[in-house]
């Protein structure tokens, strides 16, 4: 099974062996393997976890946003909203298993949600929210215990800025483009976007540099200077090799 978009209705999908190897890799380790594969800048600009000790691992569903107008959000006093698009509509899409990102072009100054929203994706089976807009609520969001990603923290409800234009399409998301069904791996630093044909062989390709890495690090521990252990020369490698065989790691 590959990540990806599954053939029974278009909705986004994840291996589960691929979620368990990128749940124990760093952002950081995956945009090394990312780089590697011809991918420079994968990071989502701008977004951290509302709460520390965040992980996110999950397919993408999106969400694509326009500047809001009077005439159409009921901006102006005594106005109405025009039916459209809403966020509730899409959180009520979000598919078990997805993270919904949102597409707020930038405007961390107003909400792409709150509380109570984000407690629906949770009781939907979501596995987080990731935002370049703002989020209200930032307290009570941190208390559902879902992994939430934002540009910032934010009173402001969206319509005063955004209206919702599309879902399951592709965005751009903190300057990255996001596909619907690719893979969102989140961290302490923030979260990185794999291209959902990627994601199998860079899943298994990070941890394997994270085993690695954690080898290196103990020499350097034990007193070793850097040249010839990172990076790695061919003599560290080869020490590396037979501990693995050796089951000493």
């Amino acid at each position: 099974m590959t990540a990806g978009c599954s053939a029974a209705d278009g909705r986004p999908t994840l291996a589960a062996e691929t979620e368990r190897l990128f749940a124990g890799v760093s952002t950081a380790t995956v945009a090394s393997q990312l780089l590697k594969r011809g991918l420079r800048d994968q990071f989502i600009t701008g977004v951290a976890p509302l709460e520390p000790g965040c992980r996110l691992v999950g397919a993408a569903w999106t969400m694509r946003c326009i500047p809001s107008r009077e005439d159409q959000d009921g901006l102006w006093p005594g106005s109405q909203v025009v039916p459209g698009l809403s966020l509730f509509d899409v959180v009520e899409s979000t598919p078990a298993g997805a993270v919904l990102v949102i597409d707020a072009r930038g405007q961390s100054r107003t909400a792409t949600g709150g509380d109570i929203l984000v407690e629906r994706l949770k009781a939907r089976g979501a596995k987080g929210l990731v935002t370049d807009g703002g989020l209200r609520d930032a307290a009570a969001i941190g208390a559902t215990g879902l992994p939430c990603y934002a540009a910032g923290r934010t009173a402001n409800v969206s319509r005063a800025y955004l209206r919702v234009a599309d879902q399951g399409v592709p965005v751009g998301c903190g300057d990255v483009a996001v596909y619907p069904g690719d893979v969102l791996v989140g961290d302490g630093d923030g979260v990185i976007v794999v291209p959902r044909h990627m994601a199998d062989d860079v899943a298994v390709a990070s941890a394997e540099q994270e085993d690695l890495e954690a080898f290196l690090k103990d020499k350097v521990r034990a007193g070793a200077p850097l040249e010839g252990v990172y990076p790695a020369s061919a003599e560290t490698l080869a020490e590396y090799r037979r501990s693995r065989e050796g089951g000493v790691r």
